[in-house]
């Protein structure tokens, strides 16, 4: 395939040969068992070089389209090669709102280090293979992993700061007639206890129904409403002042984080200093909250 593609991108055997250190009749070699396998020519000699013949046109789209996705893959197992890499999986939420914001905290201690971070929001398998770290609400505990708790997470209610000027003094059952609630379809209990807790306020308003967490702390940064966030994945935005927590309504606990590796030997030296660079992280997160 290597042969083809540079015989048909280069225009001739000799440079395509010189390309892949072979010898002219090598590359010819090739080409004619290729043209046996498809049973037609894909080349036809003009001059001293050579052009694709419609069959071979089509054959080429199919040999680059082919080649990509090798190309592609090999670079998407690239840390596997690498003996200074990681590869940590966890929520969006949790890699946008409070990993990725401390990972350079971690390059400073490991500058040649190589971080990969899988985001995904169902628990993928770990093992030293094909993954190294992983943060998740479960914790697991199998003959090829086990967990240790990182941190404690609860949902907090937060909005835009120009909006917390207006309504952090207020009493609760005034800030639920004065403010719009954004919520979370898949969970719409905070709501519902809002309105249980205060029957005062009445219904509250809804500003936004959002399928996708991520949308939740993106439309309290807008000034759209309130919204029930994870801590964690508001983490990087409440400490830059992005949105800002209303005291009046209570936090939910959530259930906690954990950390979870393999049993086996760790596949490169820089997963351990991860794991422990991780839960010191994590301990300093949680005494500062």
């Amino acid at each position: 395939m290597l042969a083809f593609e540079a015989t048909a991108r280069l225009g001739g055997l000799s440079r395509a040969a010189d390309e892949l250190s072979l010898t002219q009749s090598a590359i010819s070699h090739q080409i004619h068992n290729l043209e046996q396998w498809v049973g037609q020519p894909l080349f036809k000699r003009i001059g001293r070089g050579v052009k694709l013949t419609a069959a071979g046109e089509l054959f080429n789209a199919t040999v680059r389209s082919t080649l990509k996705t090798l190309l592609d893959g090999r670079e998407r197992i690239e840390p596997y090669r690498n003996p200074n890499s990681a590869i940590v999986a966890c929520s969006a939420d949790i890699a946008s709102g409070w990993l990725a914001p401390r990972l350079g905290q971690l390059r400073a201690l490991y500058p040649g280090m190589e971080i990969w971070l899988v985001t995904q929001d169902e628990k993928p398998e770990i093992d030293r293979i094909d993954l190294d770290l992983l943060i998740s609400a479960e914790r697991v505990e199998t003959g090829d992993a086990t967990s240790v708790p990182l941190f404690d997470d609860e949902a907090v209610a937060v909005c835009s700061p120009e909006m917390a000027l207006l309504w952090r003094a207020l009493p609760l059952a005034d800030l639920l007639r004065a403010a719009p609630l954004i919520v979370d379809e898949r969970h719409p209990e905070w709501a519902l206890s809002l309105r249980g807790s205060e029957p005062e306020a009445g219904t509250p308003q809804r500003s936004v129904m959002v399928y996708d967490s991520r949308l939740l702390l993106d439309s309290a940064m807008a000034g759209l409403g309130i919204a029930m966030v994870s801590r964690a994945a508001a983490d990087a935005a409440l400490r830059r002042g992005l949105v800002a927590a209303l005291p009046q309504i209570p936090a939910i606990p959530l259930p906690g984080l954990w950390l979870t590796t393999s049993r086996l030997p760790a596949r490169t030296p820089a997963v351990g200093q991860v794991y422990d660079w991780l839960r010191k992280a994590a301990a300093r997160s949680y005494e500062n909250n």
